[in-house]
């Protein structure tokens, strides 16, 4: 779709003002729309966007914005329509992308219960524990991957331990530890979340070590969203402002970048499905 087209579409959208009517300035449409969007509120979002980009159509930005969460919109509103299974997933995935990339986790863990209900695998589990966690819904997180039983995974062992430290469980969390190991094919999820446990568990140099690894093992254009994280992340809190973990933070990726922007693998990503290219992959 070309720029002239994506500017008719928003011109003659049925939410959008006329340029008469609208007397805020594309930078305070902009910064309404970015309001909007945070509260979730994404049809109000959509027509601050859209006279953002109405008002200063080169500014390419602003169309880019607009167009991500007309999307978002389109899929929402397809999704609510569709009950063939094959066709609501991909949506559901690209949907919950976008809230989990814009923060919206309230939005994001409706939607990762019900693709874990319909596909129930170690990969939505995790999804869905992993925004729980982000909630602080320790004990509903632990509840998802206490049930994954033989479908566990070190990633999930992990995460699982993280949920009981985060209830004075560490003693339960402790054994899970002892028995969860990184092996020598270990990806960068698998390494981050073991960090995160051993940092949860009070064990620093451990923690460091697997960061560090971590941030080797991960694709160069993934690899300041993983810091991102990791500089947020609960589990670091009495680390990070450590040497150590400064200097973990400068590691330079060593893996080779595919040819596609993406990476070579959608599963790389720290935030497992905050991607709108992987479907959540």
């Amino acid at each position: 779709m070309t720029r002239t087209v994506l500017l008719t579409a928003i011109m003659l959208a049925p939410f959008a003002l006329s340029a008469a009517a609208s007397a805020a300035t594309p930078e305070e449409a902009f910064e309404r729309g970015r309001t909007c969007l945070s509260e979730g509120d994404l049809r109000g979002a959509l027509k601050e966007y859209a006279d953002a980009a109405r008002a200063a159509p080169d500014n390419d930005s602003y169309l880019k914005e607009f167009m991500l969460v007309r999307n978002a919109v389109l899929l929402k509103h397809n999704l609510a329509k569709t009950e063939d299974q094959k066709q609501w997933l991909p949506m559901a995935k690209g949907l919950r992308a976008f809230y989990a990339g814009n923060g919206l986790l309230q939005q994001a863990l409706e939607l990762d219960k019900q693709i874990h209900a319909k596909t129930n695998t170690s990969f939505t589990a995790m999804q869905l524990a992993e925004t729980q966690l982000a909630l602080d819904l320790n004990v509903d997180a632990e509840k998802v991957l206490s049930a994954l039983t033989d479908k566990s995974t070190t990633a999930s062992r992990a995460l699982l331990a993280i949920a009981l430290v985060r209830q004075g469980k560490s003693a339960e969390a402790r054994t899970i530890a002892e028995a969860t190991v990184a092996s020598d094919k270990a990806g960068p999820i698998t390494l981050y979340d073991l960090a995160r446990m051993q940092a949860a568990l009070g064990n620093a140099d451990e923690s460091i070590t697997l960061l560090t690894d971590s941030f080797e093992a991960t694709l160069p254009s993934r690899l300041d969203l993983f810091k991102r994280h990791a500089a947020k992340c609960p589990e670091f809190t009495s680390i990070v402002k450590s040497p150590s973990f400064q200097k973990a933070l400068a590691t330079e990726s060593k893996v080779t970048e595919s040819e596609c922007s993406s990476g070579s693998s959608c599963a790389s990503c720290p935030m497992r499905g905050g991607c709108a290219n992987s479907g959540g992959q």
